[in-house]
C-alpha cells in the first residue's frame, strides 16, 4: 500500500520525523510544505517545498490534494511539524497526540483522526474524540473572515442541503490519516475552493489566521466521513 506523509511546518524543528522511518516512510514518501519564517533545507527528510504562511496547515493540506489530485497515493497522512511539541507554559510535551498514538496511527490504511485526550469546555467522547458545538467554532471578534463567519453558512456555501449538524467532530490541529477514496469523494475544484478560501492574510488588527481556516479544520472530520453532494 502507497502512503505519503504531508508535513505543514511553521518554524518547528523536523529532525524528529526520521522516527517515522520504522513505521514505513522515507524521504521518498515524505513531502514538508514549510512556511518557517527562516528558510531551512529539509530535503534529507523529504520533499521540502516552500508554502505561504496563510491558511494554517488547512492551505497546505489543500494545496497538496489540489496538487497531486490525479496521482494520490492509496493513503496520506496529513500532519503539522509541531505534533509533539506543545508550549512549555502547557506542560511540554505530546501536543496534538500522544507518540504511541501517532506511531500506530502510521501503520493506519483507514480514515483515522490522529488526536489525544484535550481539557476542554468542548465535549471529549471515546476517550480522546473531540466534538464542538458548531456555535462555539465561529464567535471570535479577534478572528477575521472574508467568505463566510459561521459553520452553517460554510456548509451552505459548499453543498447542496447539507444536514443540519449542532455538533462538529475533529481533531484539534487537522491531523489525520486519510484514504484516497475518502478525498475523491468531491472533485478537484472543491478543494481548489477550500484552498482559495484560506489563501488570504487578515488585517492587521486581528488574528493572522483567516477565520475560514478555523472552519474549514472543523469541517474535515464531516466531509470526509459524510455523504455531502458539493455545489457546482
Amino acid at each position: 500500500m502507497e502512503k505519503t506523509l504531508v508535513v505543514s511546518n511553521h518554524n518547528s524543528d523536523l529532525e524528529w520525523l526520521s522516527t517515522t522511518y520504522d513505521y514505513g516512510f522515507s524521504p521518498e514518501n515524505t513531502i514538508i510544505y514549510d512556511r518557517s519564517d527562516e528558510v531551512k533545507d529539509w530535503n534529507h527528510l523529504g520533499e521540502s517545498i516552500r508554502s505561504p504562511n496563510v491558511g494554517e496547515n488547512i492551505y497546505d493540506i489543500m494545496r497538496y490534494i489540489v496538487e497531486h489530485y490525479d496521482n494520490l497515493p492509496d493513503v496520506c497522512i496529513f500532519i503539522k511539524g509541531n505534533m509533539f511539541q506543545r508550549p512549555p507554559e502547557r506542560g511540554g510535551a505530546e501536543y496534538y497526540t500522544t507518540h504511541e498514538r501517532f506511531y500506530r496511527a502510521l501503520t493506519a490504511e483507514y480514515f483515522l483522526p490522529i488526536e489525544r485526550f484535550h481539557e476542554s469546555t468542548s465535549f471529549v467522547v471515546n476517550g480522546g474524540g473531540f466534538i464542538q458545538p458548531t456555535w462555539e467554532a465561529v464567535t471570535n471578534q479577534t478572528i477575521y473572515t472574508r467568505h463566510f463567519a459561521t459553520f452553517p453558512e460554510m456548509l451552505n456555501k459548499l453543498f447542496i442541503n447539507p444536514p443540519n449538524f449542532p455538533f462538529n467532530r475533529f481533531a484539534p490541529g487537522g491531523n489525520y490519516v486519510v484514504p484516497r477514496a475518502n478525498i475523491l469523494k468531491y472533485s478537484k475544484l472543491f478543494y481548489e475552493k477550500l484552498q482559495f478560501f484560506v489563501s488570504y492574510e487578515p488585517p492587521d488588527e486581528f488574528q493572522s489566521t483567516s477565520g475560514e481556516s478555523y472552519l474549514i479544520e472543523r469541517l474535515l472530520y464531516i466531509m470526509w466521513t459524510e455523504d455531502l453532494q458539493e455545489k457546482e
